[in-house]
């Protein structure tokens, strides 16, 4: 059942092959699958999720890039960037479909035409608009991950990433990428982790109402980005689907369907994320993950002022009422 349960997701990415590992997210499963190396250098873009990364690799081999721009990363791989000493390894760059503090969505046609013009190998964490909302292999990517959190809708019990290898481009439009070939052989040999048969029959029937499900958690988060732009107790909203975000333009060519589950937004006032999420009763931060409800955390810790929401399938009106409610008292508590 899981090969199987494989193939549909590979087609589904329109990938040459995919793989289901156990791994607490993207970055666990790259260090579990073993492809960076001690001479190799990861270029990455993650500054909202920069500790597991560093808690997973040597920090020698690793290479942080302040924006998702081909330039900033081709200038993270030339040797000066390094002490002028030339890799003799693998490069690798890895960038999220949609991510970051603000949710950037990169240019990953651009990003993957830089990248093999540096000889280096693509790599997209696709885990937000997931492959319903993001295909990154067929912009350019080498190698795409996935969670699957969202794709058995909350309903999995062990964390589970999708790793999807390009095929060999070699259709009339797309000349063939020869680290296409190198990613699928570095990969080739990387074994599936055995799944349980709860978890394969969650992610079977997910993977039948994940389009219809994604649509509905990409429309009601652009419902409450809206919502939230126009609130004058919240001091700035970041979401590609609106105007004001920097990578507006490149997220109607990148993203599919809409501009993804996802909306950070920063509170006006100098109390904290924390205290906000415990008047707010949407919040549900102990909620499964990818499932039907609502969720918000503290993007940048408890004590920031960064909030971080994933929109579910309930009722976005009931949100925006739960919302309305907690900032209200955010910025009016009452008195003691």
């Amino acid at each position: 059942m899981q090969k199987e349960l494989e193939a549909r997701y590979a087609a589904a990415c329109s990938a040459r092959c995919a793989i289901f590992i156990r791994a607490r997210h993207v970055p666990d499963a790259l260090a579990v699958l073993g492809l960076v190396g001690p001479s190799d250098r990861l270029v990455v873009y993650a500054d909202d999720f920069a500790q597991a990364f560093l808690e997973r690799f040597p920090r020698e081999s690793l290479f942080f890039v302040a924006d998702p721009s081909p330039e900033a990363f081709a200038a993270a791989t030339r040797p000066e960037a390094d002490g002028g000493v030339p890799s003799t390894g693998r490069t690798f760059w890895l960038v999220n479909s949609i991510g970051g503090v603000g949710l950037r969505v990169p240019d990953l046609r651009a990003l993957s035409a830089a990248a093999r013009a540096a000889g280096a190998l693509l790599l997209v964490d696709n885990t937000v608009p997931s492959h319903v909302g993001c295909a990154p292999l067929e912009l350019g990517a080498h190698v795409a991950f996935e969670a699957l959190d969202r794709v058995g809708a909350g309903a999995i019990a062990e964390k589970v990433v999708a790793v999807a290898v390009a095929r060999s481009h070699g259709s009339r439009k797309r000349l063939p990428d020869p680290l296409a070939d190198e990613a699928y052989e570095l990969l080739r040999g990387a074994r599936s982790d055995l799944l349980n048969k709860g978890d394969l029959e969650a992610l079977a029937a997910g993977l039948d109402s994940l389009p219809g499900r994604m649509q509905a958690h990409m429309d009601h988060a652009r419902a409450l980005a809206e919502y939230l732009f126009c609130h004058p107790s919240v001091a700035r909203v970041a979401y590609p689907g609106l105007k004001s975000h920097p990578d507006h333009a490149v997220a109607a060519n990148v993203l599919r369907h809409g501009c993804g589950p996802a909306v950070d937004f920063e509170l006006s006032v100098s109390d904290t994320a924390r205290a906000f999420l415990e008047r707010c009763s949407c919040a549900h931060r102990d909620a499964p993950a990818g499932g039907r409800a609502t969720r918000m955390s503290a993007l940048l810790g408890d004590d920031g002022r960064y909030v971080r929401l994933f929109a579910g399938v309930d009722d976005p009106l009931a949100i925006v009422d739960s919302l309305d409610q907690a900032l209200r008292l955010f910025c009016n508590p009452p008195e003691p």
